[in-house]
């Protein structure tokens, strides 16, 4: 239906006979807006503007590597589970928590959150839950679920527990080396080195000194000084 038939079949003129132009009110054709839009008038509504921050931006959690439960991770989840069931009966009553679970006072999913951190010990205070889970009811029950947390945290691993490293090409030969037996040549050479043992020096058995022998022309008994001095 378009403006025309609206127009037609309008009884703004029956409703009011005192005023030419019939009723005001129930005028279709005199129903326009005397501003068009904040885009085109933008000055008639700066009056009902309101001027709404932004929320703060929710920081990073830690980014939490991936793992495999054991059972102080499942002693927690059990923990914290019958914790958020007694929270809840107390708090809403039977009937919500078989209506709504535990879920009502604690997520699942910030329960899983809880669990992965406090493996990595990320957990030590209800700021750090706050920043790690973002969950709403910190401020009320945050030191309750620390507490908790703190009961069920896996040991830290041993200081003296090490890897064995494993073996390689140059390991094999100095440990081959170490553990093979000194030759005879080896031994005799280190203990001699270990006493401080002078070397045996030659002795010339034509004239008794030592540092030379009797082939040496250095000797005095040497052959050809002998003949020489003959002729």
């Amino acid at each position: 239906m378009n403006t025309q038939d609206l127009l037609s079949g309008s009884d703004h003129l029956e409703c009011n006979t005192d005023n030419a132009d019939g009723c005001l009110r129930c005028n279709i054709g005199a129903m326009q807006p005397p501003v068009c839009c904040d885009i085109h008038a933008s000055a008639e509504f700066s009056p009902y503007t309101s001027d709404i921050s932004k929320p703060p931006t929710v920081p990073q959690h830690s980014r939490v590597p991936q793992y495999t439960k054991g059972k102080h991770n499942f002693d927690l989840v059990n923990a914290l589970d019958d914790w958020r069931e007694t929270k809840t009966t107390t708090i809403f009553g039977w009937a919500s928590l078989n209506d709504h679970r535990p879920s009502l006072v604690m997520p699942n999913a910030t329960l899983n959150r809880i669990v992965d951190c406090a493996h990595h010990r990320k957990i030590h205070t209800a700021q750090d839950l706050k920043w790690e889970t973002g969950w709403m009811d910190t401020e009320h029950f945050g030191m309750e679920v620390v507490a908790i947390t703190q009961r069920h945290t896996p040991p830290l691993p041993s200081p003296f527990v090490s890897t064995p490293l494993r073996p390689t090409s140059s390991n094999n030969t100095s440990i081959t080396s170490c553990l093979r037996p000194p030759t005879t040549s080896s031994t005799t050479s280190h203990t001699i080195h270990s006493l401080n043992i002078p070397k045996r020096r030659n002795k010339c058995s034509a004239c008794g000194h030592e540092g030379h022998n009797a082939h040496n022309r250095i000797c005095a008994q040497h052959p050809s000084r002998t003949s020489a001095s003959e002729k």
